[in-house]
């Protein structure tokens, strides 16, 4: 769990705050009543918080000194207080703290711990900044990492697209339109015949900017346009709205093709792609080995302890499969209590060790459960020739699943068992 800094001196709203950020995004709250308790707590242990949430009034430093103490640590700094006026607005966003959130009702909370989250997950984004001009990127580059995220930086075009090529992961451009070799509508059709707009967010950035240099630049596939000046809150309700829409295709995209309970792959995701690694092993390119597992006596597990319990019993599994494959083997959770995996380029006495070893693994895990250890065992069949077509090799792993089963349980049958 990430730990967060909340320096508050009003209890209640230190401890709304505290089970926000704990129950619905899972970080560790540290609580500080007073500037001396968060300078006492800094001096011990700074290096472990990933940010800080302040108020500006506190008993012993009533004119916000906790913005400058936490900002002196390098933490990124966010201020809730119960004051708001245009000169302390001002004052906060010269010392780059990330935002300025007055404290209102309920739903100020659920928006700073929100805010809080976005930091944490920014930490993981990349964004690219391009634009012929040093001071301009320079500009661009400090704020985004105020609010901590990864940036690059090319001055041309030609650059950019090179950095695209050898950065995997870049979920945001920001473009000037007027750049020397390529332009900005250039960079951004570019841009557009390898990523799309759910993969990647181009946003044009100019100070010639209007209505026509915006809807140009949206037309040639840029997902928004900001001109210069701009506030800086408008900036980052800008990025932020952007990098949001492209997580949320994702979580969409990841929700249709992952098994609600385990995190493990679907059916439908499964036989999609074994069906490409099934043609590549019809012509010769690779080995496969396929394995159909099946949870010995599950349905005694949830008469006995409750569907919970094997809920849990499946989500361990799932984690003891995520330990045995290899990041180019396929695993899913086919339904109910039955799993499936796809072994590439694995020879059958390879697979022979793999599944030994799972079923192993399987037997002699623990598995809590309020003040229980359950244990299971599972059953596996498994079929190591494509055959002439996907389902025929499936048949193949089911039928020695079948023989698991009526042999004994706990057991590995290959071909010619």
């Amino acid at each position: 769990m990430e730990r967060v800094l909340v320096v508050e001196n009003t209890r209640l709203f230190a401890h709304l705050l505290k089970k926000e950020l704990e129950t619905r995004y899972g970080h560790k709250v540290t609580l500080a009543a007073s500037f001396a308790e968060a300078k006492e707590i800094l001096s011990r242990e700074a290096s472990s918080f990933f940010a800080a949430l302040l108020d500006l009034n506190l008993p012993d430093a009533p004119q916000g000194e906790i913005v400058d103490l936490v900002i002196g640590f390098g933490l990124p700094a966010i201020v809730f207080t119960g004051e708001l006026s245009d000169e302390l607005r001002e004052k906060m966003l010269e010392k780059r703290v990330i935002d300025y959130v007055l404290k209102e009702s309920a739903s100020s909370i659920g928006y700073v711990s929100g805010l809080v989250d976005r930091i944490s997950r920014n930490r993981a984004i990349k964004v690219l900044v391009v634009d012929d001009s040093k001071s301009a990127r320079s500009m661009l580059t400090q704020l985004l990492r105020i609010h901590q995220f990864q940036v690059l930086e090319a001055e041309s075009g030609v650059e950019a697209l090179s950095l695209l090529e050898q950065q995997p992961g870049i979920r945001l451009v920001l473009t000037d339109y007027n750049m020397p070799e390529m332009d900005g509508f250039e960079l951004t059709r570019r841009i557009r015949q390898k990523y799309d707009k759910n993969q990647m967010a181009v946003i044009g950035v100019s100070s010639y900017g209007n209505n026509v240099l915006s809807a140009r630049f949206i037309k040639h596939g840029a997902n928004d346009f900001i001109n210069k000046p701009f506030l800086t809150e408008e900036f980052y309700v800008r990025v932020t709205q952007n990098i949001e829409i492209i997580e949320f295709i994702q979580t969409l995209q990841e929700t249709s093709v992952r098994d609600y309970l385990t995190g493990l792959h679907n059916r439908r995701y499964f036989m999609e792609m074994a069906e490409k690694l099934h043609a590549a092993a019809r012509r010769g390119s690779m080995k496969l080995a396929f394995g159909l597992l099946d949870v010995d006596f599950f349905k005694k597990v949830n008469d006995q302890y409750g569907h919970e319990a094997g809920d849990e019993v499946l989500r361990r599994i799932a984690l003891i499969l995520r330990e045995h494959v290899r990041q180019g083997d396929l695993a899913a959770r086919l339904g109910g209590e039955e799993f499936c995996l796809m072994l590439v380029n694995t020879s059958q006495a390879g697979a022979v060790i793999l599944f030994e070893r799972l079923r192993t693994a399987i037997a002699n895990e623990g598995i809590e459960y309020k003040d229980q250890t359950l244990r299971v065992t599972a059953s596996i069949g498994v079929s190591c020739d494509p055959g002439e077509s996907l389902n025929l090799m499936m048949d193949q792993a089911d039928q020695r699943l079948y023989a698991a089963k009526h042999g004994g349980r706990n057991k590995v049958v290959f071909e010619g068992e």
